[in-house]
Formats: C-alpha cells, sequence, structure tokens
C-alpha cells in the first residue's frame, strides 16, 4: 500500500544540451580525507558531470539553475556552502550511480535530505547528494503495522502518511527535519518515554555502502546485523547512504497536550519540575525551556515553559506537574484531542537562521538546587542577540532507559534528562564581535552547568563544531564497535566529514 503524498516541489533537471554552457563550472576539490588518493587537488571536467547527469535519473542541477540556491541552502546558515552540483537521487539506482561517480573521481559530497544538520556536515563544495526526491512511505503488507520511509521523506510527509493510518511512533516537532538524519542520529520526540528512541523501532533499513553496492532490508539477523547496529543512533554520513528505513508504528487514539509558562520563581519552578517529572508515568513527555528574550526586547528577563503531551493515563496531569502548576502565568491545556491533531499544536517550523547548540545528558538526582540557581544566575548574565536564546532540557528515561548502553549504537541511556544550550542570531543584526560574545559565554556557561549537574556526554544530532572529544562525547563505549563497522564497509573513509567516525 502506497500512501499518496501531496506533490514535491517543481524539479530542474540537467539535460546535455547545458553542460556546453556550464563548462566553466568545473571546480577544483580536493580529494576526501581518508581516500585512497594522492592528496592533490583535481578538477571536475564537465565530461564528468555529463556523465553523472546521464546516470542520474531524477538530475543533475547546476548553480545557474533558477532552484540551486533553494536545495542548495542548509538550516544552520552558518554553513553556507555552495556545491558544484547537486544530484537529485530518486532511486536507488541514482544512489548506487553517485556513490560509483564520487569513487571514480575522488569528489568530495554530503548527503543531505532535511538539511538540519547543526554543525553543518550536509553541506560540501562538491557534489550534494540530494536525497528529497525519495519521499515515499509505504505500509508494509502484513507487517503489523510496519511502515517502510523512503531515504528522503522529511518529517512531515511521514506524519501525513501516520495519520491517514491512525499510528504513531517517536517522532520529533519539526516537520521540515529529514527523516534519515532523524532515525540515523538516534531520534528523539515526546514518545520516546513510551516507545523508545526514534532508532529503537528501526526495524529494518537499505544501504548503499562505499563499494556502491545496496545492501537491502539489513536488519538484526544476517551477515550486515553489525551494519545495521551501527545504523541505529551511529548517525549519518558514516557508513553509506540509507535510501529507506522499515518502521514499527504503534495505534494512538487521544493525547492532552500543554503549553505552560512561569515568569516568577524561575529557580523553584525549574528545580521543581525537573526532579519531580523525572518520575513521571512513561505516558507523559515533555520539553523544559528557559528563555531570555531578545536583546533590547523588554520583558521578563527569563521565563520557565513546559511544552509536552500526556498519552491517556491513570495519573491526571495536574498530579503529575505538581505545586507548582498554581504559579503558572500563563496554561494553554488541550485535553483528550485526537493524535495527530494535538501534535499541530507541538509542532514547529524553523526557518533558516544561524545557531550554535551544545548539549549533555543529565541525572535529576544530580540537579541540585543550588545547581539551578547557579545556571539561572549565569543565564541572566547572557549578553543576548537580537533573537531569543534558550537552555533546553529534554525529557528522556522510560522506555529509553530500558535498552542496554550497547543493544544499539545510541549510548545514551539511564538519564533523566538531554540538556542543551543554544545560542541563536542574525548577520545583518548582530555583529561579530557580539555573536563571538554570546559564544564565549555559551562556552562557559556549558562547562559550569555540566561541573555542577553532573552533565556527560552528547547528543549526535545536536553535534556541536567545537566539540574537541566528539567520539566519547557521542558514542562513549560504543564507539571502538562503531570503528570495526566502519573498517568492515569503509576501510578507505570514502564517507567522511570533520567529526566523522574512522576506520581502524
Amino acid at each position: 500500500m502506497l500512501i499518496p503524498l501531496q506533490p514535491s516541489r517543481r524539479t530542474f533537471l540537467v539535460g546535455a544540451g547545458r553542460f556546453a554552457a556550464a563548462s566553466a563550472l568545473a571546480t577544483t576539490l580536493p580529494f576526501p580525507a581518508g581516500a585512497a588518493v594522492d592528496g592533490a587537488a583535481r578538477r571536475i571536467e564537465s565530461s564528468a558531470l555529463k556523465d553523472l547527469a546521464a546516470a542520474v535519473k531524477g538530475g543533475v542541477v547546476l548553480p545557474d539553475d533558477p532552484f540551486f540556491g533553494d536545495y542548495a541552502r542548509p538550516n544552520n546558515l552558518r554553513f553556507r556552502t555552495l556545491p558544484a552540483a547537486i544530484a537529485r537521487c530518486s532511486s536507488d539506482d541514482d544512489v548506487k550511480a553517485c556513490v560509483d561517480w564520487v569513487r571514480k573521481h575522488g569528489v568530495r559530497f554530503a548527503v543531505r535530505s532535511g538539511g538540519h544538520n547543526y554543525a553543518g556536515f550536509s553541506t560540501t563544495p562538491g557534489l550534494l547528494i540530494d536525497m528529497t526526491p525519495m519521499s515515499g512511505i509505504s505500509l508494509v503488507p502484513g507487517g503489523d503495522g510496519l511502515v517502510k520511509v523512503s531515504g528522503g521523506a522529511i518529517n512531515g510527509a511521514v506524519y501525513q502518511a501516520l495519520e491517514r493510518l491512525n499510528r504513531s511512533l517517536t517522532h520529533g516537532r519539526c516537520t521540515t527535519v529529514g527523516a534519515a538524519g532523524f532515525l540515523l542520529g538516534g531520534g528523539i520526540g515526546f514518545n520516546m518515554r513510551l516507545y523508545g528512541m526514534g532508532s529503537d523501532l528501526l526495524q529494518a533499513t537499505s544501504i548503499v555502502t562505499a563499494d556502491g553496492e545496496l545492501r537491502r532490508d539489513i536488519s538484526d539477523s544476517g551477515a550486515d546485523r553489525d551494519l545495521f547496529w551501527a545504523c541505529r543512533g551511529g548517525a549519518g554520513g558514516n557508513f553509506g547512504i540509507n535510501t529507506s528505513f522499515t518502521l514499527q508504528t504503534f495505534p494512538v487514539e487521544t493525547a492532552t497536550v500543554f503549553n505552560i509558562t512561569w515568569t516568577g520563581k524561575v529557580e523553584e519552578v525549574l528545580h521543581s519540575l525537573l526532579t519531580r517529572l523525572a518520575e513521571a508515568p512513561p505516558e507523559f513527555g515533555s520539553k523544559i525551556s528557559v528563555t531570555r528574550p531578545a536583546r533590547g526586547s523588554g520583558g521578563p528577563p527569563l521565563t520557565v515553559s513546559l511544552l509536552g503531551q500526556l498519552h491517556k493515563c491513570k495519573v491526571p496531569l495536574e498530579d503529575i506537574i505538581g505545586p507548582v502548576l498554581l504559579d503558572a502565568s500563563d496554561k494553554t491545556i488541550h485535553r483528550d484531542m485526537p493524535y495527530w491533531p494535538a501534535q499541530d499544536f507541538l509542532s514547529e517550523f524553523t526557518y533558516p537562521y544561524f545557531y550554535q547548540e551544545k548539549s549533555s545528558y543529565m541525572r535529576a538526582a544530580d540537579i541540585t538546587p543550588d545547581a539551578v540557581a547557579a545556571m539561572v544566575g549565569l543565564a541572566r548574565l547572557m549578553p543576548g542577540t537580537s533573537m531569543p536564546n534558550a537552555f533546553k532540557f529534554f525529557q528522556v528515561g522510560g522506555k529509553v532507559n530500558a535498552t542496554a548502553a550497547g543493544a544499539t549504537a545510541y549510548v545514551h541511556r539511564g538519564y533523566d534528562w538531554l540538556f542543551s544550550s543554544e545560542v541563536n542570531w542574525w548577520d545583518r543584526k548582530d555583529p561579530k564581535a557580539l555573536v563571538d560574545e554570546n559564544l564565549a559565554w555559551q562556552e562557559r556557561f556549558y562547562a559550569a552547568v555540566n561541573a555542577m549537574a553532573k552533565g556527560t556526554g552528547a547528543f549526535q544530532n545536536f553535534p556541536d563544531p567545537s566539540l574537541t572529544d566528539w567520539s566519547t562525547a557521542y558514542y562513549g563505549s560504543n564507539y571502538a564497535r562503531l570503528r570495526q563497522v566502519k573498517t568492515a564497509y569503509d576501510r578507505s573513509g570514502l564517507f567522511t566529514y570533520r567529526q566523522g567516525i574512522k576506520p581502524l
């Protein structure tokens, strides 16, 4: 059963006749790090691009195309890099053709579905392999709720399909994020305490590896079971290009959704929420945000907000949140809404802008009143930018912690909260000196909060380009096994980026 979706944007295909005029676009690009080449620069000749266009049926787009800027633009504008060409893959064969081509020509490349990589690892000056034409979602016949999601689908398309089935899984809030990146790095959402991480729900995946082979529907049994293990939290861009994901879904009925704000008693409210909610039933999922308004905008210096949902549960929402609910300045609660309309209340659309995010994991028992008071005090000292900024706590626990740290590549088990600090800015309003001042504050804030609340690790789906020991932070004790898998499937390091898993 193929679930119909709305048509995608018009695609301008590059035909052979346009390559004559485009020959001046041949670009000097270095070889990928770790590849079996001599390290010299090499030109992408127009004849090579013509060969690529002939092999990729979805089309190859060059910089003179009117849609090139739209296809190339990342969500984090810090990492705006124009590729030499964009391959619009519409099939597994197109993906295989791209892998064969970059291996033959030694061209740098990156793979993209949604373009939301926080550190810009889905951008490149070489070939951008655009998966978005591969956006189908289908119900697996006889699969007891299994769905197959193509490698270029964005979250919003997946949600539309699941709504028609009245089923769900662990999903995020941002509709424009690529499902592939979301799943490969773990996948967080308000359902994770009930169902597990998004990657925990992955039952099989198809992937084109560095040798150009399509390994179809690999799972936790069979010859490629180690590769499947690595795809469940090992992050995208490391082992190949995933062309489909088979996921377990669950029936849904109704949910209570809420957005509650406090403008006073910030320290007291925040500590109460962080400790009390850690004991909530798994049907409850939430995110706590402490937000500083845009610089010079006025209003409360800091506000606390609680956003989330409650599936049908024996414990009332008011009992879960506790007495601090009485101190809220604003309470928006929608009770027992049909599940997917309730998600419209929770969803967000993120437009491209500039940002830096840093993350770690914490246990509620380590977040003392003194630690909360110190982090709030430090937050008040943030210089600020023309945009609101926040530090946040995504609630984990529940089913997430029921899986052993080594059972999948996603290692971060046994915690109550995923903490993150964000700095947001706009280049036309915030001078570089002010941005640098805020980023320096963020480093101090992150280090202090982790020291006070025993924060550890970092979420691989929130990649942080400033991390030095990123391999331990993202993958912990699983990194050694991930390197073994990398060596088995990509010994030469064809798939590489600055924080990519390294072969042995």
